[in-house]
């Protein structure tokens, strides 16, 4: 999905937030004009069965640093991030279910985990399309991927690092 279609799908009420979001997502690129690497990101919204996160996702995780990947078996995408954002779950909700991916076969292998780069979101605030939850969710994965070029403040109330 292109970003003018990411846009367009935004429920802006006026021309001037639209442009707000605009710049928001501008200031994400610009930063990261310049960062050559682009990691692999597995996106989850299901964990029975894994389910990656569709639709204009992929397009975010472009957007904000990443290259999203498109193979549901994680054994063979072998992703850098995951990031486990639930439909319609918070933290806390998607921690009582982080054992279903944990107890994958093969999971313990995964680049990701071994890196210690997994990621719960609240997918019941973010990463659903809402109102302006498309830019907040650029804004977390960009944060997520490049620590060090941004701190947008969603750490811990939007996402959390999970450790094992």
């Amino acid at each position: 999905m292109a970003e003018q279609n990411i846009l367009s799908y935004l429920p802006a009420s006026n021309e001037s937030e639209l442009e707000e979001l605009q710049d928001r997502i501008d200031i994400v690129r610009h930063k990261l004009m310049f960062v050559e690497l682009k990691p692999t990101v597995a996106c989850l919204e299901d964990l029975d069965p894994i389910q990656l996160a569709g639709n204009w996702m992929p397009e975010l995780i472009t957007i904000a640093g990443g290259t999203a990947v498109v193979q549901t078996d994680l054994t063979l995408s072998n992703p850098a991030y995951i990031i486990v954002a639930l439909k319609g779950c918070t933290i806390e909700q998607t921690l009582r279910k982080i054992n279903l991916l944990l107890d994958f076969p093969g999971c313990s292998e995964l680049d990701a985990i071994k890196s210690g780069n997994l990621y719960i979101a609240d997918a019941s605030r973010y990463f659903n399309g809402s109102e302006n939850g498309v830019v907040d969710t650029i804004e977390m994965i960009a944060e997520i991927l490049n620590s060090k070029q941004f701190t947008f403040g969603y750490e811990g109330e939007g996402w959390v690092k999970f450790g094992l």
